[in-house]
């Protein structure tokens, strides 16, 4: 049978998580992986930890028992090192959860990906920096809990067609109780008071405007528009426990409008349609004035002649990006030229060589005498 998800395997260190968190996180790594391993670490026998059993049968997590043989130690962590090292040299695996908030698996995170493999970490938002910076994605469970709807136990309604009579139980004793019976009335015991969950706390929006502004301006295209996956990947290849939850939005397009510093379009890309972003006209920086008058042919062509000799590297060629910024610089624009790029518009003319592809893309003069014709 094939699989379209990458082999993951999870460990996870009882000692810093939560029970209730355990679901969910599950639930968030097979949006990302198929999960073929599940391992938890810890000393099963102490009372802390006694009441995992339970929750382990629930979701097949193999507990490994781990004694403390001394005080002040923690033999699981080591346990749990040894074992991911195992897996990581038996080649079945492409990537590792590691769920703890503990800095001691900072080494092991940075291990792993020198091998290749994605490691994506789960703790709290207590977590360490280093520990947050050594995963390719960390992900904080306070997020996961607090998109997660509460239980019947958090104040839920009851479903529909369940009865519950409980004060009504008393009269019905008392009628049921033979007549010379003397029936002590029973004192319904008091409701247990139950306080609501906490509210999750969420970061305004606006407080990541300054992360996406960074992004926005590092995957911009010359015509000033960012692909949203590339502005996505981007912060998440620098900034590792990015989450748009933090934020209170459920995904990154979320987050995006709800700065209501961008403006969206959708556009083609490659064989269907994405979403593009460029900040709105009260955030971008004001564009560089246009010509009043399009400029003639023969101007034009003297600039990107102009622009190209100011390019011109100590070995003859000049990189296209340089004679882009140069040819801006001198105030033309590359839509003066009737072409949607500045190669075309250099090969139109007829009056350069290139060489190579892309962005390596190379021009000089001709030597053949064109130049100086044109």
């Amino acid at each position: 049978m094939k699989f379209d998800l990458p082999p993951f395997a999870v460990l996870i260190d009882a000692d810093n998580v939560s029970q209730e968190s355990i679901a969910p996180i599950l639930e968030e790594i097979t949006r990302h992986a198929r999960i073929t391993v599940r391992r938890i670490y810890g000393d099963f026998t102490s009372q802390n930890l006694s009441a995992w059993k339970t929750r382990l049968a629930e979701h097949a997590i193999h507990p490994i028992q781990q004694y403390r043989n001394t005080v002040g130690k923690n033999a699981s962590d080591s346990a749990l090192i040894i074992d991911a090292m195992d897996l990581l040299h038996s080649r079945r695996f492409e990537g590792f959860c590691l769920v703890s908030s503990d800095s001691d698996f900072t080494r092991l995170a940075t291990r792993i990906r020198e091998d290749g493999l994605v490691v994506y970490g789960f703790g709290e938002k207590k977590a360490p920096k280093a520990f947050v910076n050594a995963c390719d994605r960390y992900i904080y469970v306070e997020n996961l809990l607090n998109t997660r709807e509460p239980d019947s136990q958090n104040g839920i309604p009851a479903p529909e067609g369940a009865t519950s009579i409980p004060a009504a139980a008393p009269a019905i004793a008392a009628e049921a109780a033979p007549a010379d019976a003397i029936v002590v009335p029973q004192t319904p015991a008091p409701a247990q008071a139950t306080e609501p969950p906490p509210a999750p706390s969420f970061k305004p929006p606006a407080l990541a405007l300054n992360l996406l502004m960074r992004a926005y301006t590092n995957v911009a295209d010359e015509l000033g528009w960012a692909l949203l996956g590339h502005v996505s990947s981007y912060i998440h290849a620098n900034h590792s426990d990015f989450d748009p939850r933090t934020y209170g939005c459920t995904k990154f397009i979320d987050l995006i409008q709800k700065t209501a510093a961008f403006e969206l379009v959708q556009r083609p890309y490659k064989n269907g349609h994405s979403y593009f972003c460029r900040p709105t006209n009260g955030t971008r920086p004001p564009a560089p004035a246009a010509n009043p008058k399009p400029p003639s042919p023969q101007t034009y062509r003297a600039a990107l002649i102009q622009a190209v000799k100011d390019a011109t590297a100590a070995n003859g060629w000049a990189l296209v990006s340089s004679v882009g910024q140069k040819l801006k610089g001198a105030g033309q624009r590359v839509e003066n030229s009737g072409h949607s790029t500045l190669t075309e518009a250099l090969k139109a003319t007829g009056l350069f060589e290139m060489r190579g592809s892309g962005a390596a893309r190379y021009f000089r003069l001709r030597v053949d005498g064109k130049a100086a014709a044109g």
